[in-house]
């Protein structure tokens, strides 16, 4: 694959004793010897030979590629008294390993310079500074673009709801007691959770360490009664009762929202691609739409399927904490609602609990 996904510049503004010179501040170069030279350090052949040399043997990294790492990586080394490169070691990287070492390994290998002179005797050795830049092909890097730094939201979560409510003896939240209002007591195997987050944004607060995440997603969830209860409302209240019409084969309410995450994440890499990632916050979201859904037999034997849309008097808007955490394309999530799934006073102040998997995806292959 050697050069076939690289173009490597060597800045026109690189003239030997000037290569710390520029937007990215550096220390100058500095000679062991005292006293100006006459006539600076020279590659054989002069700068486009140079050029030559690195674009004929350097060789992109195929981790680099993956992760479509780019940018500028400076690299210093000595030129002896006999024209020998020595001490080579990076100056300012890119904090990818296998680029660096990439940097090093040609400038390494590059042949005998013409020594430096000052006032006709050879100088010691001199100490030169050497920006060079991995660009893959198809992409214009300008030294002033940011590193797009991949958040860990946009994707598929799939995974289950249960109910919580505050205890009414001790007041601890995540109670499971629900004497007074059984129907809470759903039943988590038919309770799904399913939401595509589709839009993604990180804010980089320290490199890709640490960001702030938001963006937008889309979702369903489903509450999955037990016991045969059929949803009962009115304007202000909401409760359920055994249903007579038969056994009921699926029995649901189900909620469709639009949510907007703020989330501090905390990552090991700039892309999704290989990267460790923790992160928490809140999700705040609308409830558009929901409904009612039940299928069976009555006692005719005949099939039927029920449909209520209504808002039940479900909160509109609420607020849920949540955790994500993994790897790659992979990871778990659980979030807890801040707020009642209902209107107060409508019922038992109930609070769902979600948890299951994450399916990262990256837009930007």
């Amino acid at each position: 694959m050697k050069n076939h996904f690289l173009f490597v510049f060597i800045f026109s503004a690189f003239v030997l004793n000037v290569f710390s010179q520029g937007d990215v501040p550096l220390p100058p170069p500095i000679e062991v010897i005292e006293g100006p030279s006459d006539i600076e350090p020279t590659f054989p052949g002069g700068q486009e030979a140079l050029m030559r040399f690195i674009q004929e043997n350097i060789t992109y990294p195929q981790e680099a590629i993956e992760e479509d790492i780019q940018g500028k990586v400076y690299v210093q080394f000595y030129v002896e008294k006999d024209g020998k490169v020595s001490d080579v070691k990076i100056l300012k990287g890119l904090g990818c390993p296998s680029i660096e070492k990439e940097a090093i390994r040609v400038v390494s290998i590059m042949p005998n310079w013409i020594p430096g002179t000052n006032d006709t005797t050879l100088l010691e050795r001199t100490v030169m500074n050497l920006p060079i830049s991995f660009v893959l092909e198809g992409d214009d890097f300008d030294e002033d673009d940011k590193v797009k730094y991949q958040a860990h939201w946009a994707g598929f979560d799939l995974g289950y709801t249960t109910l919580r409510n505050v205890d009414a003896i001790t007041g601890k939240a995540f109670g499971t007691n629900f004497s007074s209002t059984p129907y809470w007591n759903v039943n988590p195997a038919t309770s799904v959770v399913f939401n595509f987050n589709f839009l993604e944004y990180k804010l980089p607060i320290f490199k890709q360490y640490l960001g702030l995440t938001t963006g937008l997603g889309a979702g369903i969830s489903s509450l999955g009664f037990r016991d045969n209860y059929s949803i009962i409302h009115t304007k202000d209240t909401i409760y359920a009762e055994i249903s007579t019409a038969g056994k009921f084969k699926q029995n649901t309410l189900s909620s469709y929202t639009l949510s907007i995450p703020l989330l501090l994440e905390f990552s090991t890499k700039e892309r999704k691609k290989k990267s460790i990632y923790f992160s928490a916050g809140v999700i705040g979201s609308y409830r558009y739409s929901s409904v009612t859904y039940q299928a069976g037999k009555d006692d005719q034997g005949d099939r039927y399927r029920n449909y209520l849309y209504s808002r039940f008097n479900m909160r509109n808007f609420f607020l849920d904490g949540t955790v994500r955490a993994g790897w790659h394309a992979f990871g778990l999530f659980a979030s807890y609602s801040l707020t009642p799934l209902f209107q107060k006073q409508a019922t038992m102040a109930v609070y769902p609990l979600k948890f299951g998997v994450t399916f990262n995806i990256d837009y930007s292959k």
